[in-house]
């Protein structure tokens, strides 16, 4: 058995189309004057793995499990569920970043003329 099959890469190839049009989507958002809208899908995210700790808290808060394990795991949860969140973040900052750049630029030429 193959490990890498047909409907495998074809999945694959799906997740991929659709992570980078996530973060195309990021980069348009955050590159508007409107300074909120870039802030949307870091916002969403982070509500995402809120609710996949609050989840886990939920779910898995057996006696048998502990308590400390319980509390790890969700936190394990939360950290790696913010990778997105992070990653879309970033983004923001950065295409921020350049519209400041570029306005103190512009700010800065009119002043030679």
């Amino acid at each position: 058995m193959a490990i890498l099959s047909i409907h495998n890469l074809i999945i694959f190839a799906v997740f991929i189309v659709i992570c980078a049009g996530v973060v195309w989507l990021q980069i348009k958002l955050s590159r508007t004057d409107g300074r909120w809208l870039g802030l949307i899908l870091p916002t969403i995210t982070l509500l995402i793995a809120l609710l996949a700790a609050i989840g886990t808290l939920t779910w898995n808060a057996t006696p048998s499990a502990g308590v400390w394990n319980t509390a790890l795991h969700a936190i394990t949860i939360f950290l790696v569920c913010n990778i997105p969140t992070i990653v879309l973040s970033g983004i923001y900052l950065h295409e921020r970043d350049q519209i400041r750049h570029r306005a103190e630029l512009t700010h800065m030429s009119v002043q030679d003329l």
